[in-house]
């Protein structure tokens, strides 16, 4: 697909819009927030992925991805007070695909870099301007994540996950020496994660978890001893020294040689603890009613990190607190609030990614003694007189649950409604199902308020962030309980005036959302937006990757048993009520949903001649990493906003909504 034209006011231009413009209808406001701008390097596609220190806190390390260059994963380093330094070769993409999401990919060994590579998989490492790699070409078949530094710091231990007859996952050890001399450490279950050395390198702490399970559903933290035979490192008998099915934990980080802190939900919320390495009974370092902790979708999140002295550094509500065994907690002082799940320490040193509402993600150094804190790298900070502030909404239902939202108003420096106008909305839906809304700024959500129209961000049952009990809430009932608190949501905001129309626009499993809420007979909803949406959930049941594989058996039902269930739930399977026009956009490369679902979708959309458009992207996946595509696809969804609420959004190419085809944005 070509690349479009930006459409941002020119400064002349919006210079006269200052003096001129006092009311307009929501959608056609003039705003400088561009789509390119919102898909450039500081957008909310941009993710910061993993935090390193080294040199007792002296060198941080972070990683972060590049729009500008198809989402390539570059890592950086800064050393003391100088400048940041690029530490990655431009050939070389320090992303993995392990469990398909990926995540932490990369670690500092010393001066070395050791990063998995996203083009092969494979392993390197990197010293200068040299890089080595020290796995076997595979093809892709092998693919590794979580690299952490054995002692002596010539191996390293792993996560391996190996794609052939049947995927398999593995820890294993890799030397640095480029031999491909790997180790199997530990191969008894069907998911390990989150390896962490102790302290005195005589054990390793690590996760794992059996189908059907999710990790966080349940999941075991395993504590073996680590032994050297003929300089290969091997591990003893390990301990099952907290969690189960029923229990999850995340985590895990050293205390000391003895002991280990992890986060675990035994108590119906994610708290910390600290448990002796042998096993034994848990102690409370923090009871609180709230999630210190987040699902792992990525591998390598963090909320908690081990600091000197007994004391442990925690994420809380957004919040970055000191537990300390000598005191209450205490929060440390600092303007963001929302820390995210990326923490690394050495000695009292402590490097995060925090943001706050009106501030975009940066990578921050906090002295934990002092209480001084840095940012090291950042973007861009919005003008916040451009940056809508949410209310956080609880929304009762009539089962008595609550949903929780959260609602961003139209907001302009520039312009305002019409006396007495609602603005069109647009309600998020996050993707997993168990996931939650980022409370930190988010450059999409301000291109839309900017421009005069309202989002409304909704956390249905299921998402994380409220405890295990929310969280199980929705086994059996995805597609129904989730629609239903969306559709909850809308009917408040539409009766209370907030909006004058909604539209439901959901990625992933929030497609799935989405779509399904359109199906539904006297739904409140204008219009839909899917972005790579679930739509065919018995193909997802056949042909989804293996960490997800056996997801649904909790979310819907067991497979095959269930498999009417399944097609009940599916939206394909729902099209013949879907009346109001659907917007879909989808990545050909998409690993987790098959373009065909989406394909499918749009040719029923066309034989029911229900006005639709499909724009499909050849380079991209699930999510979307390049600053053209991200920019088309908010140009599309705006364009596309403006046919369904009557509105002529300025400098935007026009998407043709058609009955009997799939059309792109741009076509005549």
């Amino acid at each position: 697909m070509r690349s479009l034209p930006s459409e941002a006011v020119p400064e002349a231009g919006l210079a006269t819009a200052l003096a001129d413009v006092a009311a307009l209808p929501g959608g056609t406001w003039p705003s400088p927030i561009t789509a390119v701008d919102a898909a450039a390097p500081h957008a909310p596609q941009t993710r910061y992925a993993g935090v390193a220190v080294t040199d007792d806190g002296r060198s941080v390390w972070w990683a972060h991805t590049r729009p500008d260059q198809a989402g390539r994963m570059s890592i950086l380093r800064r050393i003391g007070d100088g400048p940041a330094q690029e530490m990655l070769p431009p050939q070389l993409d320090a992303r993995t695909s392990v469990h398909e999401y990926g995540g932490l990919a990369w670690t500092a060994v010393a001066d070395t870099l050791v990063t998995s590579n996203f083009s092969d998989q494979r392993l390197y490492r990197v010293d200068g301007d040299t890089s080595t790699p020290i796995t076997p070409d595979t093809a892709g078949a092998d693919r590794y994540a979580e690299p952490t530094a054995l002692p002596g710091d010539t191996w390293v231990a792993c996560v391996r996950e190996r794609h052939g007859e049947k995927v398999s996952h593995a820890l294993v050890a890799v030397p640095l020496d480029g031999s491909g001399d790997i180790v199997e450490l530990w191969t008894d279950s069907d998911f390990v994660v989150a390896p962490t050395v102790s302290p005195d390198g005589r054990r390793i702490a690590f996760l794992s978890w059996d189908h059907p399970s999710m990790p966080w559903d349940g999941s075991e933290l395993q504590v073996a001893p680590l032994s050297w035979t003929q300089d290969r490192p091997t591990l003893g008998p390990a301990v099952v020294a907290l969690g189960g099915p029923e229990e999850a934990v995340l985590a895990p980080t050293w205390s000391d040689g003895e002991t280990v802190c992890a986060a675990t939900d035994r108590s119906g919320w994610w708290n910390l603890v600290a448990i002796p390495a042998v096993g034994g009974t848990p102690e409370s370092l923090w009871s609180v009613e709230r999630d210190c902790g987040v699902p792992l979708w990525r591998l390598g999140l963090r909320s908690h990190i081990s600091l000197t002295g007994g004391r442990t550094a925690v994420v809380c509500a957004g919040r970055l607190h000191l537990l300390d065994t000598a005191s209450e907690p205490t929060a440390i002082a600092t303007p963001f609030t929302s820390w995210l799940p990326w923490l690394a320490a050495d000695g009292d040193i402590l490097v995060g990614v925090a943001a706050a509402a009106d501030r975009r993600p940066a990578v921050v150094r906090v002295d934990t003694r002092s209480g001084q804190w840095t940012v090291l790298d950042e973007p861009d900070q919005p003008d916040t007189t451009w940056a809508p502030t949410p209310t956080l909404m609880d929304i009762p239902t009539d089962d008595g649950r609550s949903v929780a939202a959260a609602f961003y108003p139209p907001t302009s420096p520039i312009t305002r409604l019409p006396d007495g106008a609602a603005p069109p909305g647009v309600m998020f839906v996050h993707g997993g199902p168990t996931a939650a809304f980022a409370r930190h700024y988010q450059d999409d959500v301000s291109f839309f308020t900017s421009r005069g129209l309202a989002v409304v961000a909704v956390d249905y049952t299921g998402s994380s962030g409220r405890g295990r009990r929310h969280r199980t809430a929705l086994w059996g009932r995805w597609g129904v309980v989730d629609v239903d608190d969306c559709i909850v949501v809308a009917r408040v905001l539409l009766a209370a005036g907030r909006v004058s129309g909604l539209v439901i626009r959901g990625m992933s499993a929030g497609g799935l959302t989405a779509l399904s809420a359109l199906s539904r007979t006297g739904q409140p909803f204008a219009a839909g937006v899917s972005y790579y949406g679930v739509a065919d959930l018995e193909d997802q049941a056949e042909r989804t990757h293996e960490f997800e594989s056996r997801y649904h058996d909790r979310l819907i039902g067991p497979w095959p048993a269930a498999r009417e269930l399944y097609r009940q739930r599916s939206p394909l399977a729902r099209m013949a009520t879907v009346t109001h026009p659907v917007l879909l956009l989808q990545g050909l490369r998409d690993p987790v949903v098959p373009a065909a679902q989406t394909r499918a979708v749009a040719a029923e959309l066309a034989r029911r001649e229900v006005p639709h458009a499909l724009l499909t992207f050849p380079d991209e996946g699930h999510t979307f990493s390049d600053r053209d595509a991200i920019a088309t696809s908010l140009q599309a969804e705006l364009s596309f906003y403006g046919q369904v609420f009557g509105f002529e959004p300025p400098g935007v190419p026009s998407l043709r909504l058609t009955p009997d085809r799939a059309t792109a944005l741009g076509e005549p």
